[in-house]
């Protein structure tokens, strides 16, 4: 139950950013330097949005990975293996 409220809080949420307003460009002329800097302003807004989310889901990764690795036996093999001299010190143990 808690998940459903949650998912539906999160949409709402993202839904109020494509609700807002955008910032229309076309009321200038296409050769004038207000019409420039508007869309290089909306072109600045944009990228930066999308580098704060992908920065995000890129932690979000990075933490669900670690957390899949330090719960797996590949994990206990590895420092088995580099922490045994030899060959035949890794099989006996």
């Amino acid at each position: 139950m808690k998940s459903i409220i949650t998912t539906i809080i999160f949409i709402v949420l993202l839904s109020q950013n494509t609700l807002a307003e955008e910032k229309n460009c076309n009321q200038y002329d296409k050769l004038s330097k207000e019409y420039a800097k508007c869309n290089s302003l909306l072109l600045k807004n944009k990228t930066l949005e999308i580098k704060e989310n992908t920065s995000k889901k890129t932690v979000i990764i990075k933490d669900n990975t670690k957390n899949k690795f330090d719960k797996s036996d590949l994990k206990k093999k590895l420092l088995k293996f580099k922490n045994s001299k030899s060959h035949k010190e890794y099989k006996e143990n």
